[in-house]
């Protein structure tokens, strides 16, 4: 065991509630622009992976798989194509298909994951194969939600190296569509909860519906208010003070607005910002005020903390992926920055044969492992070491 953590120190952040995303969406009028940041403790999902169409699959569920008759097994051929961002080989974190379809991984601690039940009839899909699966097969968010219904989704595990396999890894998932649709689907006590019209903002825990609850208490700040908010006078130190001195009143009527980096205040920055922002009058105001949200929700190295890693931008009406990586762990546990001047690097959809791969590209494929190469499954949960990134 000692030898399996010190190969595995990657998966020793899962065990830590300081790893976190944010997920944001504008979507107002004919603009459907999804922004999110990648945070975490160690490098992960920088592999740029295409999904082809044609490509046969099938789910690899890991846990239970003596269990599971191999006819009950999720099989797929993809449908479309879609490009995204890999964690751990062939899971898909962060992804968009060719049919204006998003589908993003964000941590969740407390998910709880069902477990294989062979009363039930349904096929049978894996926790952390959703993202191909919906990719290559919807078009849209309610195709996507349906799919998901059809299925009996049960945990796994993910290979984080040739024989040694990690479970419990907290998550869950938002998709968005270029028809301005949302869902976020949650693993509460080991059932499947799927939020419809989840709105346009996700980060991490406590789960969708008490952020929202949560964030509602900042309705009121909104940049367009003619006078002093006494809700929030009350609570901000100086707030009368301060109030008085600003020369732009829209910056005034947003004090109370919270700044640090827990899920619960990014949620809510993200939601008050979108509140706030005017309808984009072209597409270029829309990507930049996903651009500005990404910047809004950065996570700084600070101490105790996972810096934010890299960002996306997903153009869902025009079929571009921005993505642009900020910083690398070096194996001493320093930090490599990318240069300031780097920007965003654009795949476009449209541009790309997803028919056939070129000798450049490297494609997903998701078939079940040989329980022979299994060597060791540890959860998520029992990692509790810190240690160097190899």
């Amino acid at each position: 065991m000692k030898i399996f953590m010190s190969a595995f120190v990657i998966a020793t952040s899962f065990s830590s509630h300081l790893s976190a995303c944010s997920d944001v969406f504008i979507n107002q009028g004919t603009y459907h622009i999804e922004a999110r940041t990648l945070d975490f403790l160690v490098n992960i999902a920088f592999q740029d992976k295409m999904g082809f169409v044609g490509e046969e699959n099938t789910t690899d569920v890991v846990l239970d798989a003596e269990k599971i008759p191999s006819s009950q097994l999720t099989s797929w051929k993809n449908k479309y194509g879609y490009f995204g961002r890999t964690a751990f080989g062939q899971n898909i974190i962060d992804g968009m298909n060719t049919e204006g379809l998003s589908v993003s991984i964000l941590y969740m601690p407390g998910s709880k994951y069902p477990i294989y039940d062979n009363k039930d009839k349904k096929q049978v899909l894996s926790v952390y194969d959703i993202a191909s699966y919906i990719l290559s097969q919807a078009r849209t968010v309610p195709e996507g939600i349906k799919l998901i219904r059809s299925r009996q989704i049960i945990e796994s595990a993910v290979k984080v190296k040739d024989g040694y396999f990690v479970k419990d890894i907290p998550i869950h998932y938002v998709m968005r569509d270029k028809k301005g649709n949302s869902a976020v689907i949650e693993f509460i006590d080991g059932q499947v909860k799927i939020y419809e019209n989840a709105g346009d903002v996700l980060t991490n825990s406590p789960p969708l519906d008490w952020q929202i609850q949560n964030a509602s208490y900042y309705d009121s700040l909104l940049a367009g208010n003619k006078h002093a908010n006494k809700k929030f006078s009350k609570t901000f130190h100086n707030y009368d003070e301060i109030y008085k001195t600003i020369s732009h009143v829209g910056e005034a009527n947003l004090m109370g607005l919270p700044g640090d980096y827990t899920p619960p205040s990014r949620f809510v920055r993200a939601k008050v910002l979108l509140n706030n922002f005017p309808a984009p009058t072209n597409r270029q105001v829309a990507l930049y005020q996903a651009s500005s949200l990404n910047d809004s929700l950065l996570v700084p190295a600070v101490k105790g903390a996972a810096p934010t890693l890299w960002i996306s931008i997903k153009d869902l009406d025009d079929n571009v992926y921005y993505v642009k990586n900020i910083v690398l762990y070096q194996e001493n546990r320093n930090l490599f920055p990318m240069p300031i001047t780097s920007g965003y690097t654009t795949y476009d959809l449209k541009s790309i044969d997803f028919n056939i791969a070129g000798p450049l590209q490297t494609k997903i494929k998701v078939e079940p492992t040989n329980p022979k190469e299994i060597k060791e499954i540890v959860s998520a949960d029992s990692i509790k070491i810190a240690g160097v990134i190899q």
